[in-house]
């Protein structure tokens, strides 16, 4: 799956469902799920929202606004990407400004795509990695975990006799007790058990 490297505060807006658009100063033709990459750099503002609208400002929970609370450098979660338009109605979508000529076409000044986007996803645990510029496939091997169904590293996860992924926490947790049900149908003659 592709990945899209996103400025805090943004990222985490977009993955607890609040920012419906990202604006680019491209156009893109693609259609999908995409990882939610939080970029190591944020945007350039002491505080996160100071200088949002009102409509926009309201829409955010006040727990938001420190810094500290935004991840970075870290895949933080999935959108769809549903649609790339200009001037969407959305309060996220920045605005395409121009003028019409006197031959009645349009001239922008700045072209502003709105990328429309749906479901998100914000991970429990976020997928520490570094993002590139565009979309990117990332470097890492991203599974479910059976436990918990949080997204993990492959790297860090435990596999079961089934192939069943398990993050650390999960298995810490689940293991003595699919060991103890193991050993008692061990005892119960169900299986066949020899050490």
């Amino acid at each position: 799956m592709k990945a899209l490297s996103i400025k805090q505060p943004w990222a985490s807006l977009i993955a607890h469902g609040i920012k419906d658009i990202e604006n680019r100063t491209w156009r893109t033709h693609f259609r999908g799920r995409v990882y939610i990459h939080a970029s190591y750099n944020r945007i350039d503002h002491p505080y996160p929202f100071d200088y949002l609208t009102m409509e926009q400002s309201s829409s955010i929970p006040p727990e938001f606004n420190k810094w500290s609370l935004f991840e970075r450098g870290a895949i933080i979660g999935e959108v769809d990407i549903v649609d790339c338009i200009i001037n969407h109605p959305s309060i996220w979508a920045d605005k395409t400004t121009g003028i019409y000529t006197s031959d009645g076409s349009w001239l922008a000044d700045n072209t502003i795509y709105n990328w429309v986007l749906a479901n998100p996803v914000l991970y429990e645990k976020p997928i520490p990695c570094k993002g590139k510029l565009s979309f990117w496939e990332p470097d890492i091997h991203i599974e479910e975990c059976i436990g918990c169904s949080g997204k993990f590293d492959y790297e860090i996860m435990e596999q079961d006799s089934a192939s069943e992924n398990y993050c650390p926490e999960c298995w810490d947790e689940l293991m003595p007790l699919i060991n103890k049900e193991f050993m008692e149908m061990v005892v119960k003659g169900e299986i066949d058990y020899e050490e």
